[in-house]
């Protein structure tokens, strides 16, 4: 367990490091693309991202597939049946992704009367929406490599490869935008992205794994068809985060506008940044699980179940309380004043994620033990109940209505599952809360509210606005905040023996963090 931890920690590291770096980079340039596209084809280059979330989600759910096979092939050293994932899994994606791309050019002139583009915009924004479609298509095909990469546990290549690629891809857009490519430039330059990530995913596993052989003699549609009968199952948890992240912004432009994608868009960021923190850790239990489970390790999965909830509890229930209560600050100091809109979305997509986050060790793990039914089910839910609510809600409320339907799905969703999964692992549901939740949401809570009332005092008496102002407050509320979260969280008793040993000892590579931590705890 111990050596499963340590994997888990070091992969952890690797992605947070990453994908905070990354997602940074991304966000930090929307304000310059904004100034430089205006609101209407910024609204457009949103759109772009759904067509992205809809090649990601129709992949017939092979993506975690790959990840869990590619682990469980080579723990187990059968390598031959890893080739054989590989080559059959790249020739499938490649057939699908084609498939997919040719569907959007025969729909590109019904996509854009969708969404109310103007006349003046279609010809351009026929023009991205074909070319994300290869790009993604592309990304689709080459992700096997990616997933060998992720099986054999290398997130530090992964990760590497994304901050290096991201950053190529950033100068790229200050690039092109300055020379007036707009949107035509913007999305060439998202093919340069994946196509130098694709060529560095190839190269790294064929340098990692010397076993790895793409040869037509290994093409055996047999790990297909067990693929697809694991992965058809993640397929509808895939629909259902496509509905949770890209459906709101597909009735938003059918009902109301451009202008409006791009106030949704603003605040989904937020908690986009968001649900990247709470990924951190998951993303990492996928291939650990499947060696647990390889090795017939159940109570050690059990025992993974509660101490991964206990440490994303108290690492992401902090961060997301505090994004909640000061979400104004931040949208103010990132994109300047004038983005009420942008700031109750933000909000409210953060609920969501909070919410969705007490389900995230458990899906990992049916997801890893090769039972993704469970997590189906809920999918079911949260993916009808987004659509209907959705669909009620904005001929009511508007704009907001459609906003709201996303945390209330999900929460519906999220009960569910969790009451599902304790009752089929016979873990107590109300003990498992009272240890594992109580404290860290309370405190949270607690914090969040006394400073929330002490900066509406602030702001009354004082009225800060410049960014560096704003700027200065977001570092003075997050110091005392997550300050006295570790002291309170500390004192009321949280951590335990084996969480103190746990965490130590898996940190021993790591004196100046391991340090810290043993004093957290």
């Amino acid at each position: 367990m111990n050596t499963v931890s340590q994997k888990i920690f070091k992969n952890t590291l690797f992605n947070a490091f990453g994908n905070i770096f990354t997602t940074f980079l991304q966000i930090l340039i929307i304000p310059y693309i904004l100034l430089k596209l205006g609101s209407e084809r910024f609204g457009i280059w949103a759109l772009v991202s759904m067509i992205f979330g809809i090649f990601t989600a129709l992949d017939l759910g092979t993506g975690t597939a790959f990840v869990k096979y590619f682990s469980e092939y080579h723990t187990k050293k059968e390598h031959e049946n890893f080739n054989r994932v590989m080559v059959a899994g790249f020739l499938f994606m490649l057939t699908f992704s084609l498939v997919l791309i040719f569907i959007v050019i025969l729909i590109k002139d019904q996509l854009v009367s969708f969404f109310n583009i103007p006349e003046d915009l279609k010809s351009e924004s026929i023009f991205v929406f074909v070319l994300a479609a290869v790009i993604f298509g592309t990304n689709n095909t080459f992700g096997v490599f990616q997933a060998i990469l992720k099986g054999l546990q290398r997130m530090e290549i992964t990760n590497s490869i994304n901050m290096i690629c991201s950053t190529i891809y950033v100068v790229g857009i200050f690039g092109v935008l300055y020379y007036g490519f707009g949107l035509r430039g913007l999305i060439v330059n998202q093919g340069i992205k994946i196509f130098l990530i694709s060529l560095a995913a190839i190269y790294y596993s064929k340098k990692i794994n010397r076993n790895l052989k793409f040869k037509f003699s290994y093409l055996d549609f047999k790990p297909i068809k067990e693929i697809l009968s694991y992965g058809i199952k993640m397929q509808i948890s895939s629909i259902a985060n496509l509905v949770n992240l890209q459906t709101d912004k597909t009735i938003i432009g059918y009902f109301l506008n451009l202008t409006s994608i791009t106030a949704y868009e603003i605040g989904q960021k937020i908690s986009f940044f968001c649900r990247m923190i709470v990924g951190l850790v998951l993303s990492a239990l996928v291939p650990a699980v499947s060696e647990l489970e390889a090795a017939g390790k159940k109570q050690s999965i059990l025992k993974l179940y509660e101490r991964g909830n206990k440490y994303i509890a108290s690492f992401t229930f902090p961060i997301l309380i505090f994004t909640i209560v000061f979400a104004n600050y931040l949208i103010n100091l990132w994109m300047g004043i004038g983005f009420e809109k942008s700031i109750y979305v933000a909000r409210l997509l953060v609920c969501a994620v909070l919410v969705n986050m007490l389900t995230g060790v458990g899906v990992m793990i049916v997801r890893g033990i090769g039972k993704p039914f469970y997590e189906t089910q809920y999918a079911i839910i949260c993916l009808i109940l987004n659509v209907v609510l959705g669909l009620i809600l904005i001929r009511f409320y508007g704009f907001l209505g459609v906003v709201v339907a996303t945390p209330i799905s999900v929460i519906i969703g999220s009960v569910y599952f969790i009451i599902k999964f304790h009752r089929l692992n016979e873990v107590p549901l109300f003990g498992f809360i009272r240890r594992i939740y109580f404290k860290p949401f309370l405190i949270s809570i607690f914090l969040a509210a006394v400073l929330y009332i002490a900066n509406i005092l602030i702001n009354y008496r004082s009225g800060f606005d410049t960014r560096l102002e704003i700027l200065l407050l977001i570092i003075l509320n997050g110091i005392i905040f997550f300050s006295l979260f570790i002291l309170l969280l500390k004192k009321s008793g949280y951590w335990d023996e084996e969480d103190k040993i746990l965490l130590v000892t898996t940190t021993n590579h790591y004196p100046i963090l391991g340090r810290l931590i043993a004093n957290s705890i």
